[in-house]
């Protein structure tokens, strides 16, 4: 961890891939000059995928073609793209290809101790570079369990231990950090999105499929630095030619599992976002999509030469007209490594550097990305986004508003004291002050096109904890539910759906910040009230709207919002209401409001 002093957290993606990075460092090594290691493990692992693809190609496609599904790895940009990232995408690309490969060989015959022994330990190098990496451990645990022979127990048994590895890294996790979950799966992992029901996940991830299927695979936007335009419809043919070529030449087992490890590449689409640093989550699983697109050739070879026999050479044609095709993008994706390797100096690596020259040492930088910045400073710091910084996963995922109420919770010697972040990621411009340097770069690789270091102002952090109806101030509240506010929210049994990250903000009317939740039609949530007693509700709305407060099925209250920020609202309450817990609603009759805080207060005396 590049944060002295701080609490270890699971935001590792990976296990395996930040340790052999770290040889160098035990040698003495250290900054830049680690790069050129990177580079010497992202090419090595490329020049092993290739082989690897050649070989699994083998008895797939012709003989004399199987090398060329080797040279389409090698010619697709995104594989030397990775190579030169520094990142572990390559690497996990090999290890998932090698234990589908040997996972098929295995099922194949070639069966001895020693094949037996490199299965295990694939199975357990796979999920270690990357959680995706499970999938190579299913894929060698089917061919143990499904193999022939004899032990049929001891295969089982083996089998089922595969299917245990991807547990070691969250047990490492929970050892070492008290938590089995990785930050990473919190913030960007569709099912943890506090935000989507059941029909909300099934529609993201529909969603997201289709992106995949009609966007990317067909060259456009995102895809356009590594995947020829236009050619979804080639690509879609892919692995139903995996499958036809299997079964055509007895290679079923190989087939199949060469198509589940392509088909991993759907995986990603359970992400909130599988966009980002150039598509790395997906690329791991493009090589069987490679050897699909050779088969593809060598069928439309063999069909041709039922019409003549001179026909058959097209598949040699057709697979190299492919190559070309993966390399012509090569210009340009190795002109978009360039050119984001230099954003990332310019902007996160200048920026670090700054804060090492001009921050005090005892500074603590909030980030919201903790590469370069943090390891360039050599400075303490608070991710924002929770990768780094235990605990803060789950108020990024919630929105700019449950974070501000989350830091009025904290002690100030907890929080930053300087921000260098991208201002619309952060989204919590109060709490900056007068801003002492930014880096403006102009690149898709990077999250904004401005980042700022400000020094954090907190001046009005818990100015909005009291109403600002004047006669309340005295006066301590019963109870209060603090809207955005995630621990209060829960507390009091608030109705959060239908909501979204968007929503959750931070409101200002000048003087008092206040976290809010914005568009909502309806407030539920339980209070503790008192007959006679009174609510004090904090709402805004955009255009004026009315609203109605009911308490245990009663309307007790109706009134209409005014103000586009917020304001306070205080309505009696029954005499004969019964004490304690009650059911509150408040719904508007028309449009949607911005819901603050409400208090609960007894009976003035």
């Amino acid at each position: 961890m590049y944060s002295p002093g701080a609490a270890p957290v699971a935001g590792a993606t990976s296990l395996l891939w930040p340790l052999l990075l770290a040889l160098p460092q035990c040698f003495g090594v250290h900054g830049l000059a680690l790069i050129p290691f990177a580079w010497a493990l992202g090419f090595l692992a490329l020049g092993l995928l290739g082989y690897e693809t050649a070989r699994a190609a083998a008895g797939i496609v012709s003989p004399r073609l199987s090398w060329l599904a080797g040279a389409l790895a090698l010619a697709f940009s995104a594989n030397t793209w990775f190579a030169a990232s520094g990142m572990e995408v390559v690497p996990l690309a090999w290890l998932l290809m090698r234990c589908a490969r040997r996972a098929a060989e295995w099922l194949e015959g070639e069966r001895t101790r020693a094949r037996h022994g490199e299965l295990l330990l694939l199975a357990l190098l796979a999920p270690a570079m990357r959680p995706e990496g499970a999938l190579g451990s299913a894929l060698v645990a089917s061919a143990l369990a499904l193999g022939p022979g004899p032990r049929r127990s001891s295969a089982l048994a083996s089998a089922l231990g595969c299917l245990l590895f991807p547990l070691l890294p969250p047990l490492l996790y929970l050892a070492f950090t008290g938590h089995a979950t990785q930050t990473t799966t919190l913030v960007k992992w569709l099912p943890f999105n506090p935000y989507l029901d059941a029909s909300g996940l099934r529609a993201a991830i529909a969603y997201n499929v289709q992106l995949f299927w009609s966007t990317l695979l067909d060259g456009q936007w995102w895809s356009a630095v590594f995947v020829p335009q236009h050619s979804k419809y080639v690509n879609w043919l892919a692995l139903p030619a995996l499958i036809f070529a299997a079964q055509a030449r007895s290679r079923v087992a190989r087939g199949w599992l060469l198509v589940a490890l392509g088909l991993g590449i759907l995986l990603p689409v359970t992400y909130d976002s599988f966009l980002w640093n150039r598509l790395r989550y997906l690329w791991p699983f493009a090589g069987p999509w490679l050897i699909g697109l050779v088969a593809l050739c060598d069928q439309i070879g063999e069909f041709s030469a039922l019409l003549w026999q001179r026909l058959s050479a097209l598949r040699y044609l057709l697979a190299a007209a492919i190559g070309c095709c993966l390399a012509s993008t090569f210009p340009f994706a190795l002109s978009d490594l360039s050119t984001s390797a230099h954003a990332i100096s310019a902007q996160h690596v200048s920026l670090g550097e700054w804060a090492e020259r001009a921050l005090p040492e005892d500074a603590r930088i909030g980030v919201n990305d903790t590469g370069a910045i943090a390891y360039f400073s050599r400075r303490r710091v608070f991710d924002i986004v929770g990768l780094t910084t235990a605990g803060e996963a789950r108020y990024w995922s919630a929105g700019a508003g449950s974070r501000f109420e989350h830091y009025e919770r904290l002690p100030r010697a907890a929080l930053p004291t300087v921000f260098i972040v991208y201002p619309p990621w952060f989204a919590l411009p109060d709490l900056f002050g007068p801003c002492l340097t930014e880096r403006t770069v102009y690149a898709t690789i990077l999250g904004g096109t401005t980042m700022v270091a400000c020094p954090a102002d907190y001046t009005r952090l818990g100015s909005g904890e009291r109403p600002t109806l004047l006669n309340f101030w005295p006066r301590a509240a019963r109870d209060t539910l603090d809207v955005a506010d995630l621990d209060s929210e829960a507390a009091h049994g608030y109705a959060l759906l239908p909501a979204s990250q968007a929503d959750d903000v931070l409101l200002s009317n000048g003087v008092v910040l206040d976290g809010a939740r914005l568009h909502r039609s309806r407030d539920s949530f339980r209070l503790d009230l008192s007959p006679g007693g009174q609510l004090v509700s904090r709402l805004g709305a955009e255009q004026p709207l009315t609203v109605s407060l009911q308490v245990g099925g009663r309307l007790v209250d109706r009134w209409t919002v005014n103000r586009p920020d917020f304001e306070d609202r205080a309505s009696s309450l029954p005499t004969d209401l019964p004490p304690g817990l009650a059911e509150v609603q408040l719904s508007a009759e028309s449009g949607t409001f911005s819901s603050l805080h409400y208090w609960a207060y007894d009976a003035p005396r």
